[in-house]
């Protein structure tokens, strides 16, 4: 014998609701673990030094090699954008590799400020700009790091707030993102066109105003009874409209935000990388393989 469950048509026909977040990933604990461990490494050999030397200083190490671990790891952080941007086939996750770019960049700056002893940090603090070209640009370098830390963060902040801006406004409208809403938007001024089709002048022109300016005209025009029936329906399907176009701006607004944030980013990234590189290079040339004479 075997049963059957009948169904309702309500239960049929109503559509599950998509609940859209913000990506999230595990990996930002491991990095986090994994930046935490580094760095405890490297601090528990900075103080090892401050107590057995008697002058610690960037030319001797371990003070020397923690430079060499600081500019390792920026290195290493600019994989983020190589997989993001260039190499997409690279192993794991955008998320993860965002996270390794986050974690690592944070201990790079506390490291480069055990390498540099605090000098610039916490006492003798630049007076004049020409401290910036101080050992080869060196203290140019150590601030151009603090800004790529400080930006990088800044940014992840309001990428993150963006975000869920624009996840929790994908959970409201009923619709989803971006091409969701525009391909609805359409869909509903169709709609309009053919509840417009053959009916009075005064019917297609607040149609039309309605579409052009985004909502709807407060006048109610004088109509037939026989276009009653069907205004009230162009009425409802452009109050629909309406909703979704100002769920569209926001969420364009968030995307442009963001876009104008990575754009800025870059650039300053760049030009402070190479601040970073040619004070790094010229550091190894004269105090590492002694290519260069020190000046």
């Amino acid at each position: 014998m075997s049963a059957s469950t009948k169904i309702s048509p309500e239960v049929q026909q109503s559509p599950l609701r998509r609940i859209w977040r913000s990506p999230t990933s595990a990996g930002r604990w491991y990095w986090l673990a994994a930046s935490l461990l580094f760095y405890a490494v490297i601090l528990a050999w900075y103080m090892y030094a401050i107590r057995t030397q008697q002058f610690p200083n960037p030319l001797n190490d371990p003070l020397r090699l923690f430079g060499i671990f600081g500019y390792v790891l920026i290195l290493v952080t600019l994989a983020y954008t190589l997989r993001r941007r260039f190499v997409r086939g690279l192993p794991g996750k955008v998320q993860n590799w965002l996270w390794m770019h986050t974690w690592l960049g944070i201990s790079t700056i506390l490291i480069i400020f055990l390498y540099e002893n605090f000098d610039h940090v916490t006492n003798d603090f630049c007076s004049n700009f020409s401290c910036l070209t101080d050992a080869e640009w060196g203290t140019a370098a150590m601030l151009g790091l603090i800004f790529l830390v400080v930006s990088g963060i800044t940014g992840r902040l309001l990428d993150t707030w963006q975000s869920h801006i624009v996840a929790q406004d994908a959970s409201a409208n009923g619709v989803g993102i971006t091409r969701a809403l525009e391909e609805r938007i359409l869909e509903l001024e169709y709609t309009v066109e053919r509840l417009c089709a053959g009916k009075s002048e005064s019917f297609k022109k607040y149609c039309l105003a309605a579409i052009d300016t985004g909502a709807s005209p407060k006048a109610v025009p004088a109509l037939s009874s026989g276009e009653q029936g069907d205004f009230r329906r162009a009425s409802q399907t452009l109050g629909q409209r309406e909703q979704l176009v100002q769920s569209l701006h926001r969420q364009q607004r968030a995307q442009r935000l963001m876009r104008v944030w990575r754009s800025a980013h870059i650039v300053l990234a760049t030009l402070a990388m190479l601040v970073i590189s040619y004070h790094a290079v010229m550091e190894l040339l004269m105090n590492v393989f002694h290519v260069i004479p020190a000046s």
